[in-house]
């Protein structure tokens, strides 16, 4: 009987908690046409969520990908990004119950945060529905179902015109000693340096002629993303930092 009781009190508490949290995804329409430069391995058009905590209570947020197993391309790789960091493309959850990663969002009440879907068309254009399902971690084996961000993407090929320009688009001086610059043109208002872990290090609002400064970043090799005045990417290349100084 106490045994019961106790089953019957965890429950309710449950229920109480489930009925006391809540999250709201934006916007309500994920349905995103992006273009994309299918002739370029690294090219990575992102679509985007925000998740807002409308509760009273915080949050520990456990996001988890699923990808169609019918209706989008295999040659697709998919990578998301939290407010903690961006995941590799093998990483389907930021939370692995029982396992790892296990790395929560944490959302204070009535705070925000962006969920980045990077996408590498791989040289194919096509359409996905992905589905980011959202939940409260109550510990490392429980959660509660929240809320799902549904996307609809399409990824279709540049213009002629635009695939001309995009293909023109270099980051110079490669190797860099600590400044580098882009190609003129006038697609590209936002460049983001990337570790090839995929975090971002450095990011640049851009106009014709502006050097950007890398000097405080390691020597290594990054990624350099060129996007439009809305995050959309045009072209990613691999630039080199390396100090010549003795």
């Amino acid at each position: 009987m106490k045994r019961l009781i106790l089953a019957s009190c965890i429950s309710f508490m449950s229920l109480g908690l489930f009925a006391q949290l809540a999250i709201e995804v934006l916007p309500a329409n994920l349905q995103y046409n992006l273009q994309a430069d299918l002739t370029d391995e690294y090219s990575e058009p992102i679509a985007h969520a925000w998740v807002i905590n409308k509760s009273d209570q915080t949050i520990n947020l456990r996001w988890l990908l699923e990808v169609p197993a019918t209706g989008c391309s295999s040659e697709w790789k998919y990578k998301v990004c939290d407010k903690n960091q961006c995941y590799s493309a093998t990483v389907t959850s930021n939370v692995v119950l029982g396992g790892q990663p296990n790395v929560p969002v944490v959302l204070a009440p009535g705070d925000t945060t962006i969920i980045d879907l990077h996408i590498n068309p791989r040289f194919v254009a096509g359409c996905c529905s992905p589905i980011v399902h959202f939940s409260e971690v109550t510990d490392i084996n429980n959660e509660i179902p929240l809320s799902s961000a549904n996307f609809e993407v399409c990824i279709s090929a540049l213009s002629s015109v635009d695939e001309a320009q995009v293909l023109s688009l270099k980051a110079f001086p490669n190797p860099s000693t600590g400044y580098f610059s882009i190609t003129e043109n006038p697609l590209v208002k936002k460049v983001v340096v990337y570790n090839l872990l995929g975090r971002q290090v450095r990011s640049f609002e851009h106009v014709n002629g502006q050097l950007h400064s890398i000097t405080d970043v390691p020597d290594g090799l990054y990624l350099v993303s060129m996007q439009d005045a809305n995050g959309e990417i045009f072209k990613t290349v691999r630039l080199t930092k390396q100090d010549l100084r003795p």
